[in-house]
């Protein structure tokens, strides 16, 4: 776990310099442009290369070290913040630009994100997946956790292209953690040459394996696998849906927020809801044995309750309450997602599979970002406008007024996220790990 560690530490780094820039730039977007559309194409833009490479990205850390690359995605999004910095040198800084370089930044940093889960795999026994599950989820919640109230202190002091340099010198900070367990690991096998050549030819031959079948089945492989599986094809349909309800509040949160509070209570109060990813992850840990079924349910249960509430209440603390119960409750189901998978799919398939499954499953994001802003402000928000045609039947449970539209679709998704809590617990002998097949072991291998 040492290793592990050590990457987590660099993801964990990584992650609060993405979230400063994620901030600065919304707020900048919204009050350059003043519409949350803007605010929505930069988040479209940094996550859609990230979803629409990742099959690639694993076949890549399939088929070669991938430490390597990690520190190849993490020193090359550098160049895409530059972009980025020479954009916001405009007193009006072009969302074009901007855009731009969140693409650039995101194309490399797609590398990383297959080949850091798929190391857990190489790294830790299986015994500890569900703890490496947790550690990786505390570092990847430093954007939401620090990020927003770091960026909204840092911000008057150095405005935003300061939070981007302070981003691009996080970048280096992981390279270099990543490069030191690469290190690492070389010095102990040679130290170790018995040892090494003992744990090194199953590895070999599954690298191999995994070479062949790139050679042969191409990115397609990934996919296979889910199909192969009745129940992680289920799981990967529960997943999308659940990251397109979770898409829905990233996008929607700050539309919110903006009629109640400024700037810097927006980005306070949005640290205090992310600290529930701290209580999440410490109930990982607490219920790792755990069916991971049991976990998924609880987590979607939890995150869907906690979304219904938010258009309930008044006031932004309540949203604050609310997003500290979403963010609690994620955790479980993503730590029961991650178990379930890696108990199906054997180790020469993992990084292409979990390419192929964020592939998927975050198309719910990029749907999120295309359509809840389009929904709220022309069909929803009109709808609950006083005097709307909603304003006295659901607007009277909701409350009308600016940011009540983007509530209530939060709320509806909180509806949806519950109805997979009950369907995952119907088909939760269905969903449970049966370990990987037979066929996936050979599916690889030339025919003989």
């Amino acid at each position: 776990m040492r290793h592990v560690g050590l990457l987590v530490l660099g993801s964990f780094i990584n992650s609060l310099g993405t979230g400063l820039t994620a901030f600065g730039l919304a707020v900048v977007m919204l009050a350059t442009h003043g519409t949350a559309s803007s605010a929505a194409a930069v988040q479209l833009s940094s996550f859609a290369p990230i979803v629409l490479l990742a099959p690639a990205a694993g076949a890549l850390a399939d088929r070669y070290d991938r430490r390597l690359m990690m520190i190849i995605g993490d020193a090359g999004s550098v160049l895409g913040l530059s972009i980025i910095l020479l954009a916001l040198s405009s007193p009006r800084p072009r969302l074009a630009q901007v855009c731009a370089g969140a693409v650039v930044s995101s194309c490399l940093a797609a590398l990383t994100e297959p080949a850091l889960r798929a190391s857990v795999t190489d790294l830790v026994p299986r015994e500890d997946y569900v703890r490496a599950s947790g550690l990786l989820q505390l570092a990847s919640a430093a954007k939401y956790l620090l990020a927003p109230a770091l960026a909204g202190l840092l911000m008057p002091l150095i405005g935003v292209r300061g939070l981007v340099v302070i981003d691009a010198s996080t970048c280096l900070v992981t390279v270099a953690c990543t490069a030191t367990v690469r290190r690492a690991l070389r010095t102990a096998g040679a130290r170790s040459p018995g040892a090494r050549s003992a744990q090194a030819a199953p590895a070999q031959e599954e690298r191999g394996a995994a070479e062949q079948a790139g050679s042969g089945g191409g990115l397609m492989a990934g996919w296979r696998t889910i199909a192969s599986h009745p129940g992680l094809r289920l799981l990967v349909a529960l997943m999308t849906v659940a990251t397109l309800a979770i898409g829905v509040l990233q996008v929607l949160i700050k539309p919110i927020l903006m009629p109640m509070v400024s700037t810097a209570a927006m980005g306070a109060i949005e640290t205090i809801a992310a600290t529930g990813m701290l209580v999440g992850a410490s109930l990982v840990t607490i219920m790792k044995n755990a069916r991971p079924t049991t976990l998924l349910a609880a987590g979607l249960a939890g995150t869907g309750a906690a979304m219904v509430l938010v258009p309930l209440g008044p006031g932004a603390w309540w949203v604050s309450a609310c997003g500290f119960l979403t963010f609690t409750s994620l955790p479980l189901s993503q730590a029961g997602a991650e178990v379930l998978v890696r108990g199906e799919v054997d180790n020469t398939r993992q990084a292409r599979t979990w390419g192929t499954i964020s592939l998927i499953t975050q198309m719910g994001y990029l749907v999120a970002y295309l359509c809840a802003g389009v929904l709220v402000d022309r069909v929803l928000q009109p709808l609950l406008r006083p005097g709307g045609p909603l304003s006295t039947g659901v607007g009277a449970v909701v409350g009308t007024g600016p940011g009540r539209g983007a509530a209530l679709l939060v709320g509806l998704m909180g509806v949806a996220m519950a109805l997979l809590a009950v369907r995952v617990r119907l088909r939760r002998d269905r969903l449970a790990p049966s370990g990987p097949r037979e066929e996936d072991r050979s599916a690889d291998s030339p025919a003989g």
